[in-house]
């Protein structure tokens, strides 16, 4: 089983929140949960309240491999804790290759 480190919306329209869980990968977004971990709302004024998650928990599932989400990631070296975890970039922007060969021509 595959499990990741997401959000689940919560809340009403406008006014929403999350919460950070630990969930198999096969699982919709709002769908069942093996471990809630904290919660995110970004809504509060008091940026200390805004992201409330157990670390102890988080490093747990991460040493067990699970794999935090893009948002997650952020938000956890955001809050101080350092991890490995993996982030999946959709867009990777490619440096641009220098040809050596049209400098060499050029220089002779």
């Amino acid at each position: 089983m595959a499990v990741k480190i997401r959000m689940k919306r919560m809340g009403r329209t406008h006014l929403n929140f999350f919460r950070v869980n630990a969930v198999d990968s096969r699982s919709p977004r709002d769908g069942r949960v093996i471990e809630e971990l904290g919660h995110y709302d970004p809504q509060n004024k008091d940026a200390t309240k805004q992201f409330l998650v157990k670390v102890d928990r988080c490093k747990y599932w991460l040493d067990e491999g699970a794999i935090p989400s893009e948002t997650v990631s952020a938000l956890l070296k955001k809050a101080g804790f350092e991890h490995k975890g993996l982030v999946f970039r959709k867009y990777v922007v490619a440096k641009p290759k220098v040809v050596e060969e049209k400098k060499e021509a050029a220089s002779a």
